[in-house]
């Protein structure tokens, strides 16, 4: 092998060695960057339940099944998802969200082109953002790699069965009574299983019947005092427009609808 060879093989070689030692380096450094997300801990001490948000809080203390009706701007899911992350880790092993692909008026977000993570993209948006609320991109990004928090929809439910978690189902009156029926007997006696949802909002345009009221008119009565459950297992919170923490305007209109 001539000079210029013997120098150009050993140049090549230690290229070849220094990009497998980067790669090497950058894997070291991602693990060590998912382990510290991993150990990080929840923000949660900013967030203090006010109002009926407590009674929120108290229902999933005590009851395993809990519903909530609540009108927009109330705050009942970062109330739901606040519980939910201070439950990890003592007798539940990860938090189950599930949000149907729903189209909303005419915009048909639910004909979405792309697989199963490319809907998650679109449709779990703004619920990463109320997780985030609670822990940085980096948390949140392992604790789903890790299956400590799952974003689901219901398709990708059904026929399954969910252990060791906390279930959220995230607006309900968007279920069609049998997905709904179908989802809540996916758990089993080691789970919690939230659901949420406002009677009073419509978002299909397929006007489908809403499962969250068919739901509540099968578990619950109305009296004097309000809607109560009659089923021993399960507890019923309601809040009203009252309970708006968005804001004035946001507490105005949905006034004006609910008429």
């Amino acid at each position: 092998m001539s000079n210029s060879a013997q120098r150009y093989s050993k140049t090549h070689r230690k290229g070849r060695q220094d990009k497998h030692q980067d790669r090497e380096f950058r894997g070291i450094a991602q693990e060590v960057e998912n382990a510290k997300s991993s150990n990080e801990k929840y923000n949660l001490v900013w967030f203090k339940p006010s109002g009926r948000q407590q009674d929120i809080v108290d229902a999933i203390d005590q009851y395993d099944w809990v519903g909530v009706q609540a009108p927009s701007g109330t705050g009942k899911t970062t109330t739901v998802v606040w519980k939910a992350l201070s439950l990890l880790g003592k007798g539940y092993r990860k938090i189950v969200f599930v949000k149907n692909p729903t189209e909303v008026g005419t915009d048909m977000l639910g004909y979405l082109t792309g697989d199963k993570n490319d809907k998650m993209q679109a449709h779990f948006e703004a619920m990463r953002g109320v997780f985030l609320a609670f822990m940085n991109k980096g948390k949140l990004e392992s604790d789903e790699k890790n299956g400590n928090i799952v974003f689901n929809i219901p398709n990708y439910l059904l026929g399954a069965t969910i252990s060791d978690a906390v279930v959220v189902l995230d607006e309900c009156q968007t279920y069609s009574p049998s997905t709904l029926k179908l989802l809540m007997e996916r758990v089993d006696d080691s789970c919690k299983l939230l659901i949420l949802g406002d009677r009073q909002q419509a978002y299909s345009i397929k006007h489908r019947e809403d499962g969250f009221t068919d739901f509540l008119d099968r578990v619950t009565d109305v009296d004097d005092k309000g809607r109560y459950s009659v089923e021993p297992l399960f507890k019923y919170v309601e809040l009203t427009t009252n309970e708006n923490k968005r804001g004035a305007i946001s507490k105005r209109v949905t006034e004006i609808y609910s008429k």
